[in-house]
């Protein structure tokens, strides 16, 4: 068996993503003897999200990110409401990196083993042994031969599906609350605008479409959306092949990786914690809930689920745990709780019965761009049954006044 996994371990990590690996780096770096597994054979893959963070969190969270896992940088965000409307937001806020996720995640896990703790790809959580609400045993499949674990602190970082809480009966948020995402990432036809791009129309649903950029010619396309009925596959080569503003860009024979997978969208939860296991990333729905980003938040709260379960093996006190829900909301809850209003607030203009689909779309994008604020949705209602000209004239006034670094211009695609 490659890697002696028969050792006392203090603190073991499932899952080697941002959140995994944070977690593991933060332990070991506490002096706990730190165990990290990840179920795949090569970290960091398959990638199942759009590798777009926000530059701001970056900056906020203080990660340097190596350039090498650094395909291209954004400073705007384009919002296309239903095909009617752009908005060019170009605050602070949606300034965006796009990461090569296979090389990011390998290179966190790495920084983890270089802070001395034992990292293991192809090794699985297969079963828990629980007393009194704690884990006391952890069965793992370590490249095909089974072995028992003993840790004082677990942290489950095992993604949106967690194995973790499965075998603990645990729910932390139900399915209706995840986004079901696909993406290709395609070379387009010509330069792309050098934004990332956020489509919000009826043919998407409730969610959202996006371009973001790799490069000048490379750029993940994609979907994010609740209650997907159709296959994932159909739903964006539909919407694909039909909206004038992908297929200007893109012809659907010029796909070099396809990726799937869901985001959890329930909205800040604390930490949170269950005995002695640490949920951390998406296992604990840490995303900004309104565009279902991940990374930044994941590695954040990661890095405190370690540090406060070091700080629970040093002190030889299973109490100190309780200390991750207030660590958590301490560095990122702000950020956590906002995405979760904006969120409830896209949801409500949705929900809205009194307008089209289409003017319900263009309500949830002028939310998510933050050209109203999510208590004005009420009021903006009467406008968005006007014309595209009259709306962007609106906004257009209520974006100088606020001074925002933004423009609205409309497109003419209906």
């Amino acid at each position: 068996m490659g890697g002696n996994l028969e050792k006392d371990w203090e603190v073991l990590v499932i899952g080697a993503g941002p959140a995994g690996s944070g977690a593991a780096a933060a332990a070991a770096e506490g002096g706990c003897k730190t165990l990290l597994i990840d179920r795949k054979k090569e970290i960091g893959t398959p990638v199942q999200c759009g590798e777009v963070v926000g530059e701001s969190l970056v900056r906020q969270i203080g990660l340097k990110i190596p350039p090498q896992a650094i395909a291209s940088v954004q400073d705007h965000t384009r919002f296309l409401l239903d095909r009617r409307l752009m908005v060019v937001s170009h605050e602070p806020y949606w300034r965006s990196i796009t990461l090569e996720r296979k090389i990011f995640d390998k290179l966190l896990a790495a920084r983890a083993a270089e802070a001395g703790a034992s990292v293991q790809a192809d090794t699985r959580l297969v079963d828990l042994e629980m007393r009194d609400g704690k884990v006391v045993a952890a069965t793992l499949m370590h490249r095909g031969k089974e072995t028992t674990v003993r840790p004082k602190v677990v942290i489950a970082a095992d993604g949106v599906h967690s194995t973790t809480a499965k075998l603990m009966g645990v729910t932390l948020y139900p399915e209706d609350t995840m986004a079901k995402g696909i993406e290709y990432e395609m070379v387009a036809k010509k330069k792309l605008p050098s934004g990332m791009q956020i489509f919000l129309e009826p043919e998407v649903g409730l969610g959202y479409g996006w371009i973001i950029p790799k490069g000048p010619k490379r750029a993940n396309v994609g979907l994010g959306v609740i209650g997907m009925e159709e296959s994932r596959r159909s739903a964006i080569l539909d919407w694909a092949a039909e909206n004038p503003l992908i297929s200007e860009y893109f012809d659907l024979d010029k796909v070099l990786e396809v990726k799937s997978g869901d985001a959890p969208l329930p909205g800040f939860l604390g930490g949170p914690h269950r005995g002695n296991v640490l949920f951390a990333g998406d296992a604990a729905g840490q995303t900004l809930a309104f565009v279902g980003e991940g990374i930044m938040p994941s590695f954040a709260c990661g890095n405190v689920a370690g540090a406060v379960a070091a700080a629970s093996v040093r002190a030889r006190s299973r109490k100190k745990l309780e200390c991750y829900d207030r660590a958590v909301k301490d560095i990122m809850g702000g950020e956590l709780e906002k995405g979760g209003a904006l969120k409830d607030a896209i949801l409500g203009a949705w929900a809205e019965s009194s307008i089209t689909e289409g003017q319900r779309t263009m309500l949830c994008g002028l939310i998510m761009s933050e050209c109203i604020f999510p208590d004005q949705a009420e009021e903006v209602l009467p406008l968005i049954t006007q014309s595209s000209t009259r709306i962007a004239a609106r906004i257009r006034e209520d974006i100088k006044k606020r001074r925002a670094r933004a423009k609205i211009s409309v497109l003419r695609h209906r």
